[in-house]
């Protein structure tokens, strides 16, 4: 549940809910292709940071996406979520041949990032989702093992609009014995190739003689749940893996805490279609990837979905247990 107590609350409330609402998918299946169709998504600004790595990574990943440049609004005017939304479909070619590909640079609001993937998913019913999002500024890749059903009661990138109070649930009619869901991948493999990738990659330096090794620091499992992963990453990534395991179930995103009369009180959203089999997965990435980096990045998103499409090893639920020992 979102905080709309004040007039700048509900200002920007309704204008995320009104974007999320009208929001139209951009990708869809070819019903007369038999290429597979991976979801693959960054975020971009976040405040007055205009930049944003994972988003950059994606638009050099994905042909014909453009990162959205924008500034932070003065104060009390409405941050415009469709300026921080841009979504393509293209086609990349891997070792395995092409891969349709929907590329997503998601506004970094409560809720609404996860409402634009799940309308997503719905229409082009993807083979994979890969989600992407910063961390630290010098760290390991963490793969996530998993998402929490839980919110921290901190602004999103409008600086505006937070939940109500930390530990609220994300999906309140989610039971208890899913609060921590594991996400879904062949680990082994996935990570086994990346780190292969990454070894090759760590020496190349950007223009500034930056070792691409020396900002991502290698290949790490990370645990589930945990206090520092409740804010927008893993908002984003338990409404996604949620809905993805109930098909046919709907449930209500973005419900104000205080709404007014006529205006919203909620989205409402679902998936039709079983797609409870699709691997998904959220990997945190070091904040200060740029440059001539953010290629590499590129290279290591291309890795990971390759990686994962043509794995042997079938994919299964990330479990705490797996997490390395030194995070």
């Amino acid at each position: 549940m979102i905080r709309t107590q004040t007039e700048e609350e509900w200002a920007q409330y309704v204008a995320n809910y009104e974007f999320a609402n009208a929001y139209q998918p951009t990708c869809f299946a070819d019903p007369y292709s038999d290429r597979r169709r991976v979801i693959v998504t960054g975020f971009g600004r976040f405040l007055e940071n205009t930049e944003n790595a994972t988003g950059r990574m994606v638009s050099h990943l994905v042909p014909g996406l453009e990162y959205p440049e924008t500034v932070r609004p003065p104060a009390g005017e409405v941050d415009d979520p469709a300026a921080q939304t841009r979504v393509v479909q293209s086609t990349i070619e891997l070792p395995d041949g092409p891969v349709d590909v929907c590329g997503m640079i998601l506004p970094v609001f409560w809720d609404v990032a996860a409402i634009l993937v799940l309308k997503e998913i719905e229409a082009f019913q993807p083979d994979f989702v890969l989600m992407n999002g910063i961390a630290g500024s010098r760290q390991p890749m963490w793969i996530e093992l998993g998402s929490v059903n839980e919110a921290v009661s901190l602004p999103d990138g409008s600086g505006t609009l937070a939940p109500v109070e930390s530990g609220s649930k994300l999906i309140p009619e989610a039971p208890e014995e899913d609060r921590a869901r594991g996400l879904l991948l062949s680990w082994t493999e996935v990570r086994t190739r990346v780190e292969a990738r990454l070894a090759d990659l760590s020496p190349e330096r950007d223009a500034e003689g930056v070792a691409f090794g020396d900002l991502l620091q290698g290949v790490r499992f990370q645990t589930f749940p945990r206090s520092s992963n409740t804010y927008l990453c893993n908002n984003t990534t338990y409404a996604v893996n949620y809905l993805l395991d109930h098909p046919g179930q709907t449930y209500r995103l973005l419900e104000p805490s205080d709404p007014r009369e006529g205006g919203p009180v909620g989205l409402d959203i679902g998936l039709t279609t079983d797609l409870s089999s699709s691997p998904r997965v959220f990997v945190h990435w070091a904040s200060t990837i740029s440059g001539e980096h953010l290629d590499r990045g590129a290279a290591l998103m291309r890795e990971i979905i390759a990686a994962q499409l043509g794995a042997i090893e079938a994919p299964t639920r990330g479990d705490p247990a797996m997490a390395d020992a030194d995070l």
